[in-house]
């Protein structure tokens, strides 16, 4: 490539022909557009991968930096910085100087990024911790709401079965005061009747205390918590409150 290329001023056109000159090799004549050769040049600019005429400074261009940049070298020595140095008028001990405090800033900055790769696993290590002892402390809480549950779950069974008993000593002495007319009056009736009393006594007591230990259960907490979340009653009537067995 000439000086003219290099510097973008001339640059040949279709299959070599330097149309901006306005040359003819040969005197052929090949610049009249109505030879045959301008139409074999139509068609190479309109075949696959053809470049049209208006782009090839542009390309060029590209071309040249990408030459250039792969020309260039990656890195310098200390001793190509001591000659462009001289170059500028730079004694060679500011270089050095130059080279030295460069170095230092490269290794207080790798320290700099070691010390946060550190702390960066250090705080990954905790954050790992962290989630294990969530998960352990999820387990754990999981496991003592269902013990607690299963616990509360036992304890309304045995209500309902106090319960189911009162009624039927409840439906015993209501079928007792039926016949009552049918007794004769006397010491063996008033104990039938008396001892039908006692029995509800006996199983509404019963049914009270277990009604009360479910009740001061599930009003503590934790158990609070696992009775509000599992749908349990929070609290359970005692004999007074209860109007219909």
């Amino acid at each position: 490539m000439d000086g003219r290329h290099a510097h973008g001023g001339h640059y040949p056109s279709r299959d070599g022909i330097d149309v901006s000159s306005g040359a003819d090799p040969g005197g052929t004549g090949l610049k009249r557009q109505g030879d045959g050769f301008m139409g074999d040049v139509t068609r190479t600019r309109q075949g696959p991968g053809a470049v049209a005429y208006d782009d090839v400074n542009e390309l060029i261009a590209t071309a040249t930096r990408l030459m250039q940049k792969d020309a260039a070298p990656d890195t310098l020595t200390p001793d190509d910085l001591r000659r462009i140095g001289e170059e500028l008028d730079i004694p060679a001990r500011y270089v050095d100087q130059a080279l030295e405090a460069l170095a230092r800033r490269r290794e207080e900055q790798a320290r700099e990024a070691q010390a946060r790769e550190r702390l960066s696993r250090q705080r990954r290590a905790r954050l790992k911790q962290g989630a294990w002892a969530g998960v352990a402390l999820a387990g754990v809480l999981a496991v003592s709401g269902l013990v607690v549950r299963n616990g509360l779950t036992a304890t309304l069974a045995e209500v309902a079965q106090k319960r189911a008993q009162v009624r039927n000593v409840l439906e015993r002495r209501e079928t007792l005061h039926a016949r009552l007319d049918q007794l004769t009056p006397g010491l063996n009736r008033d104990a039938e009747v008396a001892g039908a009393d006692n029995r509800v006594a006996v199983e509404q007591r019963r049914y009270d205390e277990r009604a009360a230990a479910y009740n001061a259960s599930a009003a503590s907490f934790p158990t609070s918590w696992v009775v509000r979340l599992s749908g349990l009653p929070a609290s359970l009537p005692l004999s007074s409150e209860v109007s219909s067995w």
